[in-house]
């Protein structure tokens, strides 16, 4: 009889943990006017608490107004002071907020909250890739093609970078373009927003005479931006070059500079970035070369978006034949991975 009650308190017990409402699981901000508001709590900024319930879209609340925050997770805490403390909330009165700090209490005032945000994943990645295509028929034939796509890495302090272009341009059926680009840069941010790192690049456009261009170096840089919503980092460095044309051979030092800024719109949907690098090469007849890409994407659906964008490449010392400047206006479809 015993080993019977005992299972009908524990099923009793499970049965009452299942239908514990998940409320009671959520961040939770207690307001002046009396109000409870449950959910998930992202962040604290310019005054205002961000909150998202199971019932709405993410919303704020002005921080004046609340008595009392409540979370489960830990958040990345700024104080008036400059102070930076990893802490959860625990509770709140008469204008005091409680932080959880290493299992130990501490109060501070709730005005002086500045900023609270959760911690960055170690591990975070982003890809995507694009088919952009031009055909064209009648007076005059032409078919341009150009598969572009990128990958960033994020392992703790390290972030890997990497992108591929892929073009071929053919008018009359003969081709006027041959271009294969491959960039990547490691970044280690040894002090937050600086970090130091190398970068690597090859280049091939037999059309131009390029056998090839390869670029080796060492940069530093600095994030200049870094938010929810924008990001903006540049970086400068020495490496060393070799450019392999048709009849000829050049190497010698270089100097990098790189910037890479994107900023979101309408929560993700719509997007604007620029990135342009330069190369400076101390040898020969002094080369730059410059190469930018400055565009807009648009969401289709889920994963899949439109992009229109302007490609921008300048040489000072071009090969013999070849153009100063080569300008594309792409259109295409991306997929984010």
């Amino acid at each position: 009889m015993q080993i019977r009650n005992y299972r009908a308190a524990a099923a009793s017990l499970f049965l009452a943990a299942s239908l514990t409402p998940a409320a009671l699981f959520a961040d939770q901000v207690i307001m002046k006017n009396g109000d409870v508001i449950t959910g998930d709590i992202s962040k604290i900024e310019d005054d205002k608490v961000f909150i998202e319930p199971g019932y709405a879209d993410e919303f704020s609340v002005d921080l004046a107004e609340v008595v009392s925050i409540e979370t489960e997770q830990i958040f990345e805490i700024e104080l008036d002071d400059g102070a930076k403390v990893d802490a959860s909330f625990a509770h709140g009165q008469d204008g005091m907020q409680t932080l959880i700090i290493d299992d130990q209490q501490q109060d501070i005032a709730m005005a002086d909250l500045v900023l609270a945000e959760e911690p960055e994943a170690w591990y975070d990645r982003n890809s995507k890739a694009e088919v952009n295509m031009t055909w064209n028929d009648g007076n005059t034939d032409s078919r341009n093609n150009l598969i572009y796509a990128d990958t960033s890495v994020k392992l703790g302090d390290h972030r890997h970078y990497a992108d591929l272009t892929f073009r071929r341009d053919k008018t009359d059926g003969e081709y006027t373009k041959k271009q294969d680009l491959l960039n990547y840069s490691y970044n280690w941010l040894f002090n937050e927003p600086w970090y130091m790192g190398a970068t690597a690049s090859w280049e091939s456009d037999p059309i131009k005479d390029l056998d090839h261009r390869y670029t080796l170096g060492m940069i530093m840089g600095r994030d200049i931006l870094n938010d929810d919503n924008r990001f903006l980092t540049i970086s400068a460095g020495a490496g060393y070059s070799e450019e392999q044309y048709e009849n000829e051979s050049e190497s010698g030092a270089t100097g990098i500079w790189d910037l890479k800024y994107t900023h979101d719109f309408m929560e993700g949907d719509f997007a604007f970035f620029h990135n342009h690098n330069i190369n400076y090469h101390f040898y020969g007849e002094n080369n730059m070369i410059f190469k930018s890409n400055t565009g807009f994407r648009f969401d289709i659906i889920d994963d899949v978006y439109a992009n229109i964008s302007f490609r921008y490449d300048y040489e000072t010392e071009p090969p013999e034949g070849a153009e100063n400047d080569d300008t594309t206006l792409v259109i295409g479809v991306g997929a984010k991975f």
